[in-house]
Order: C-alpha cells, then sequence, then structure tokens
C-alpha cells in the first residue's frame, strides 16, 4: 500500500507558487518605486523658469 502525498503536494504547491508570485510582486513594487524615486529627484533639480539669461 502506498500512502497518498496528494494533499501535500497540492499545498505544498499552492505555498511555493504564493510564495514565487509575491517575490515577483515585490520586486516589481521595488523597481518602481526606485524609478519614480529617480525621476522625483531628477525633475526637483530642474530649473523650468525661462529667464532669457543664457
Amino acid at each position: 500500500m502506498v500512502e497518498d502525498y496528494t494533499n501535500a503536494f497540492l499545498v505544498s504547491a499552492f505555498v511555493l507558487t504564493f510564495m514565487a508570485l509575491f517575490a515577483i510582486w515585490a520586486l516589481w513594487g521595488l523597481m518602481i518605486a526606485g524609478l519614480v524615486g529617480w525621476t522625483a529627484d531628477r525633475l526637483i533639480t530642474v530649473d523650468f523658469r525661462k529667464d532669457g539669461d543664457g
């Protein structure tokens, strides 16, 4: 007789899939937050005034 490990496999597969998708989501969010921060940093230092002095 062989033991039935179907439920254990399904639970483990669900947990691993959730962890992988969560890691991808966290990495994507980190990259987007870094991009937004970098863009904001660049835009803060830009002088948009047109003073005509060169």
